[in-house]
């Protein structure tokens, strides 16, 4: 979404997961939206899925790659997905390869890459830290200089994204699930993206430049993802933790009900019974039919079982028990 998003693509997060799970329904107009969008997904998905085979970059690769981010889309008469482009592109001051050199810098590009990956990341004994740097470094190098050439008519972006997400989808260090961070940072700092991208070609340092920005962007969204696993992983330990509590229970309903509202409790805040008993609408549905001193009895079980805390008449949950299992 990161990727489509920065070439203008308006759908919103919510809308992408339906349309990944084929749930999404939009209007004629807003078609073109939704196969964008689609279009980088299948190309991501094709990536992941071969992330475990040998991989050489080529320049047939790339162009392919072109092929699906634009399939389906409605283009210039001057466009042929996959096929090089025979007009020089220019964005203010920035201005692409000339059409005649395109092929030939692609080339030397793919050769380079494959060099750095053959050499650094492929090369038996390298340390995994070794390979981790060398295959970020292939990645925004190739990303950067597909951009500059600007060897196609369109989706120039969304192609030097993918092939930055391959090199690290299948460096053997970077897991699929982390290798398209990179493009939530770009996406993030859309604007410092776009400059550092054409003041790369006008400074002495512009490489550099650029590969400092995506470094610092790269190792703040992973530990920004590692601290959203972390916080996954605690939530699933605590929901297996209170199911283990009442593993032995008999009563279904009171059971279930107890159960919900040691789930549903917040960690950061205290609730009366009153808020407690509107969690969710399922807690909402079942204390209607047993009233609050269901309520009451409720809580006094949980904060026996250690659960829930309390501090006078209002509740938190003790999720904060998990932390003590997982340290030890």
């Amino acid at each position: 979404m990161a990727s489509a998003d920065i070439e203008g693509n308006t759908l919103s997060d919510d809308q992408a997961r339906q349309l990944v799970t084929n749930q999404l329904t939009l209007p004629p107009a807003q078609r073109h939206l939704q196969q964008g969008v689609k279009n980088v997904v299948e190309a991501m998905q094709a990536i992941a899925v071969s992330a475990h085979q040998p991989f050489t970059l080529t320049e047939q690769w790339i162009k392919e790659q072109n092929c699906l981010v634009l399939r389906d889309l409605e283009l210039p008469e001057n466009v042929v997905p996959g096929e090089y482009t025979t007009a020089q592109f220019t964005a203010g001051a920035f201005k692409s390869a000339p059409p005649q050199d395109v092929a030939y810098l692609v080339g030397r590009l793919v050769d380079g890459l494959n060099d750095v990956l053959r050499e650094s990341v492929q090369r038996p004994g390298n340390s995994e830290a070794q390979r981790f740097f060398w295959s970020f470094f292939a990645a925004a190098l190739g990303h950067l200089y597909i951009t500059w050439i600007h060897p196609f008519g369109d989706g120039n972006g969304r192609t030097a994204r993918l092939v930055e997400y391959a090199l690290l989808a299948h460096s053997g260090v970077v897991p699929t699930i982390s290798a398209g961070l990179l493009a939530n940072h770009y996406y993030k700092t859309r604007q410092i993206y776009y400059g550092e991208l054409v003041g790369a070609s006008r400074r002495h340092d512009g490489v550099t430049g650029f590969i400092r920005y995506a470094a610092e962007g790269f190792v703040d969204m992973l530990r920004e993802q590692i601290e959203q696993i972390r916080t996954l992983q605690r939530r699933i330990a605590w929901e297996s933790y209170v199911y283990g509590v009442f593993e032995d229970e008999n009563q279904v309903a009171m059971t279930d009900r107890r159960r919900r509202v040691a789930l549903a409790l917040p960690e950061d805040g205290w609730l009366t019974y009153k808020q407690i008993q509107a969690l969710t609408p399922q807690l909402a549905q079942l204390y209607a039919a047993v009233g609050q001193r269901t309520c009451a009895r409720d809580m006094d079980d949980l904060v026996s079982r250690g659960l829930v805390r309390k501090q006078k008449a209002t509740f938190s949950s003790a999720v904060g028990i998990i932390d003590v299992f997982r340290a030890a």
